[in-house]
């Protein structure tokens, strides 16, 4: 459990305000524009609400969507407070994983990652462009319209099928040209003991550096007891001399 201090608990409450805020802005928009919306196709409707009806209508979405902000931004603060080296690390990756892509490799990744959004769009377009190609027709009825159109549909999506088949046959080729990726505990297990020989080798340097700094005093004791001996050596000399020449 982690202890939060003043400063990182004053922090995360302004990141969720903050978010917040925007949230309910953006709520406010979205009751005024169905507001708006239902005012204008149903305004007979409209005027029967009750006063409490015509206030949820501003209240639901705004309430709904400013708390869903909130959330996101006290949820991209931790995420930003303690998993930046990791995500950081993840990033730099993906990124050389991608500069060593190939530019049809690229092209093929970008759509693989957004296949269902085109797959999605691409049918729900192929809907309105084979009614809208039938609908011209004037001596068909609505009824073979709609079949006419549903045929021209299913078609695109086997089509749309096949394609995303083909994107999945590539992108197992693709895993295979890559190294296998590396278990998130084993990538734990060898920061942990890289971590651990360094701290062991700074131990190690500070260890020899303070073996040199005491070394230094010692070698200075010995020069000033040398240079102590010397002078009690010159001092004993001048007193024989002295002593000598009292003799004689």
């Amino acid at each position: 459990m982690k202890i939060l201090d003043d400063e990182e608990r004053n922090a995360h409450w302004n990141a969720v305000l903050r978010e917040g805020a925007i949230g309910t802005a953006v709520g406010l928009g979205v009751s005024a524009g169905l507001v708006a919306f239902i005012k204008r196709r149903q305004p007979l409707r409209y005027k029967s609400f009750n006063a409490s009806l015509k206030t949820a209508l501003w209240v639901m979405p705004t309430v709904t969507i400013g708390a869903f902000f909130a959330d996101e931004g006290s949820v991209n603060f931790d995420r930003q407070m303690h998993q930046s080296d990791y995500l950081n690390q993840q990033e730099a990756q993906k990124l050389e994983q991608w500069n060593k892509l190939s530019l049809a490799d690229k092209i093929f990744t970008r759509v693989n990652e957004n296949k269902y959004k085109i797959i999605i769009s691409a049918w729900a377009l192929s809907l309105w462009g084979s009614w809208h190609i039938v609908n011209k027709d004037k001596y068909m009825t609505t009824t073979q319209k709609a079949v006419q159109a549903r045929v021209y549909a299913q078609a695109i999506t086997v089509v749309l099928l096949l394609g995303t088949v083909l994107l999945s046959m590539h992108e197992q080729e693709l895993k295979k040209k890559q190294p296998p990726p590396v278990p998130e505990w084993k990538k734990f297990l060898d920061e942990q003991e890289s971590h651990k020989r360094e701290q062991q080798r700074l131990a190690q340097q500070q260890q020899k550096q303070k073996e040199h700094e005491s070394a230094k005093p010692s070698e200075g004791q010995a020069a000033h007891e040398k240079k102590t001996f010397e002078k009690k050596s010159e001092e004993k000399k001048e007193l024989l001399k002295e002593t000598a020449k009292e003799s004689l």
